[in-house]
């Protein structure tokens, strides 16, 4: 999932220019990009497959992400139609008090996805809560077996961690003011996913400047 954050920082990268200053208002620090569905779409559709970890103890393999389809955005929900692909799965559970080891080996599964985003706007981690359902597969032991493994995905938060954007630069004879651009918000809206940006304008001022101006700070 890191690897598809990153491709979507790199298109936000190439918008930011052409809409800083028109997103703000002189009352408001916060700037608001909306990155649109369909873009969305496109860079998730370069990234697949894309690993999951399942990160639980009842749970052991590998689950890969090979296909997403479908995706719409609404207010406070992502939707989408995935290919989930794992190999050499075990699922440890307890019967009567005694472990169980269930090897299902390779499994492929088409299903349904819903999720919520919660942003942590202090620690800088976006956290993904999917709900999956309406398994499907071309082979029909997998269905069952969809059904045991999708508790211990289900209603879970995988988190991302959100690298700072690159800060804008401008350099004079006397400064170099920089131009930070920290992530306040991410959420989902009708059509896009939107970010909130608060830009932090910091300076620093050349040595030569200062001995030529000592009181200037």
């Amino acid at each position: 999932m890191s690897r598809l954050l990153s491709v979507f920082f790199l298109v936000l990268a190439l918008i930011v220019p052409t809409q800083l200053f028109a997103a703000g208002t002189p009352k408001d620090k916060t700037i608001t990009l909306n990155l649109p569905e369909s873009v969305l779409s496109q860079a998730i559709g370069e990234m697949v497959p894309l690993e999951i970890d399942p990160a639980t103890s009842s749970l052991q393999g590998s689950i890969t992400v090979s296909r997403i389809d479908d995706l719409r955005i609404t207010d406070q929900n992502i939707f989408c139609r995935l290919k989930l692909s794992g190999k050499n799965l075990h699922i440890l559970t307890e019967l009567a008090g005694h472990q169980i080891n269930m090897k299902v080996g390779e499994i492929e599964l088409n299903l349904n996805c819903s999720a919520r985003l919660r942003y942590d706007s202090a620690g800088q981690v976006l956290y993904i809560r999917p709900l999956l359902n309406d398994i499907s597969s071309p082979k029909p032991s997998n269905t069952d077996i969809g059904g045991t493994l999708l508790p211990l995905l289900n209603d879970r938060e995988f988190p991302i961690s959100i690298k700072e954007l690159e800060p804008l630069i401008a350099q004079t004879e006397l400064k170099t003011v920089s131009i930070m651009m920290h992530i306040s918000d991410i959420r989902a809206v009708n059509g896009a996913l939107q970010l909130s940006i608060t830009p932090r304008v910091s300076s620093i001022q050349h040595p030569a400047s200062q001995k030529r101006h000592p009181n200037n700070q």
